[in-house]
């Protein structure tokens, strides 16, 4: 893996990660975090993050729908022994490849770290991460003295601002018990 400066970095956005080898020609099975499967191959060039958190990029040769995988084929990688290397690393890719995105729908790597704060402006916490549960996404707000869990549905999530990085949720003292 080569290192890709800091600017880089921080214009990438995580969409998956490398579980395990499949097969004997280098082919990767990847975790994709987004629901639509078939978003993945509008992608033609990933970036790869190790357990070292070394950076490498790699053109998108292959890449098709296994069952709830994707399997992976990369420019470079077609021997076993070289994707074992790769298992385990983020797969990574520049913001300005995402696919816009709907009214209302928002990249998960934006919302973790906003503040939440009820309606009345009293600060609850900060996002930590995001549970997908198959239905309904939860919300992991961590306070510092205890994790709150939140649904995120209109019921509980009254407002979203991205440019402020503010998320305002209907609190209530169900969230605590």
């Amino acid at each position: 893996m080569r290192s890709l400066n800091s600017l880089e970095e921080r214009e990438l956005i995580a969409i998956g990660r490398i579980a395990r080898v499949h097969g004997i020609h280098g082919r990767l099975r990847v975790v994709y975090y987004n629901e639509d499967k078939t978003r993945f191959s509008s992608y033609k060039r990933v970036v790869l993050k190790d357990r070292e958190g070394r950076l490498g990029s790699f053109r998108v040769e292959e890449a098709r729908i296994h069952g709830k995988f994707i399997l992976l084929s990369l420019e470079g990688v077609d021997s076993i022994d070289q994707a074992e290397r790769l298992v385990g690393s983020a797969v990574l890719v520049e913001r300005a490849d995402l696919p816009d995105l709907e009214r209302g729908e928002y990249y998960w790597a934006d919302l973790i770290g906003m503040e939440v704060t009820t309606p009345e402006g009293e600060r609850v916490g900060e996002v930590c991460s995001i549970v997908p549960t198959g239905g309904t996404d939860v919300i992991v707000i961590g306070t510092g003295k205890e994790e709150l869990l939140v649904p995120a549905t209109e019921n509980w999530i009254r407002g979203i601002d991205t440019a402020s990085k503010r998320m305002v949720i209907e609190f209530s003292e169900d969230l605590v018990e």
